[in-house]
């Protein structure tokens, strides 16, 4: 633990040693309307009832237990069409969908390698022509083990690039299509030069997904993946009122920073961002906090506290105000 704390390039040291101590803001933002939950009484809420303000960043919080999820799903109910709840589920199952398809960049590629080459764009489709006819564009052949589930190997003919060989013979700028699909977002910023292209990509930088190759499947995303992933295709909406469930869990500190610069441009483009969170740095980073609790279960589903961090600070039953207290800066 030492030698991480005394290590300068270790990005995890730097809250080791106290860095990440808290301070509140000097300011909060103001909301621009109200979001009204009335009487809210599923599972173990008791007869709840909340104005959300909008237009700010609403942090949801509580123990475990102690109703936030059902308070989630109450407002979803009763604000019909209102509400888009950004869940960590699976953006798509098709195994032919990747990032590159996902975001819009991939018909964009295809046509650069066909206009370069003076070939049919879909032959830089693994879905059409192109596609290995081993297995079919996949890139892995699948093993049925019967009650054990199936296997995954990479396919023999293609080697895993999906395409057949006298498709990879076709460059563009040096690299063939499975190299492109093969470079993280990163590194295709730096390899294209098409602001379409680069527009698109630079979204995924801007939430985090840098180190994501192009190629990569939908289906091998974590939750927290697909929900950035989510995210990023809505930075250019104004208006929206965006639910998301623990956006921080599994994220080191320091993508914690990058989330919070994503949620905070959200709600500067002028849409609403309430997040169920335990995470500190998001708590006290946010506008207006909604706790709940006291306790879990039967003994949960009561609406504790709610205003700024600072208002909050002051509720002696808010385990929240507890925790954030001993986590701010001086304190």
């Amino acid at each position: 633990m030492d030698e991480i704390k005394a290590s300068p390039a270790s990005i995890t040291a730097k809250y080791l040693n106290g860095s990440s101590l808290l301070e509140l803001p000097s300011q909060f933002r103001k909301g621009s309307g109200s979001l009204s939950i009335v009487n809210a009484s599923t599972h173990n809420l008791k007869n709840v009832s909340v104005v959300i303000p909008t237009g700010v960043l609403v942090a949801l919080t509580g123990v475990s237990g102690s109703g936030k999820s059902s308070l989630v799903e109450e407002v979803c109910e009763q604000n019909p069409n209102k509400v888009i709840l950004v869940d960590q589920s699976a953006v798509g199952a098709n195994q032919r969908g990747c990032i590159a398809t996902y975001t819009g960049t991939f018909d964009l590629i295809r046509k650069l390698f066909a206009q370069e080459n003076s070939v049919s764009a879909s032959l830089f489709s693994y879905n059409s022509t192109g596609a290995c006819d081993e297995c079919k564009g996949l890139g892995h052949m699948d093993i049925d083990m019967n009650f054990l589930g199936d296997i995954k190997i990479k396919c023999p003919k293609c080697d895993g690039k999906r395409y057949m060989s006298e498709v990879l013979k076709y460059l563009y700028n040096g690299k063939s299509i499975d190299q492109v699909l093969e470079s993280t977002v990163e590194e295709a910023l730096t390899f294209f030069s098409q602001k379409e292209i680069k527009d698109k990509l630079g979204m995924l930088a801007e939430v985090g997904l840098d180190y994501i190759e192009l190629g990569q499947s939908l289906d091998t995303l974590s939750g927290g993946e697909s929900q950035r992933l989510k995210l990023a295709s809505r930075l250019q909406s104004k208006g929206e009122f965006y639910i998301l469930d623990e956006p921080t869990s599994g994220l080191h500190f320091a993508d914690i920073e990058k989330l919070l610069n994503l949620l905070n441009r959200l709600v500067d483009n002028g849409n609403t961002v309430l997040v169920v969170e335990h995470n500190l740095k998001v708590i006290s980073s946010s506008d207006w906090v909604i706790d709940l609790g006291l306790e879990g279960g039967d003994k949960g589903g009561e609406l504790i506290a709610q205003g700024t961090p600072n208002d909050i600070l002051g509720c002696e039953r808010s385990y929240t105000a507890k925790y954030l207290k001993g986590a701010i800066k001086g304190e």
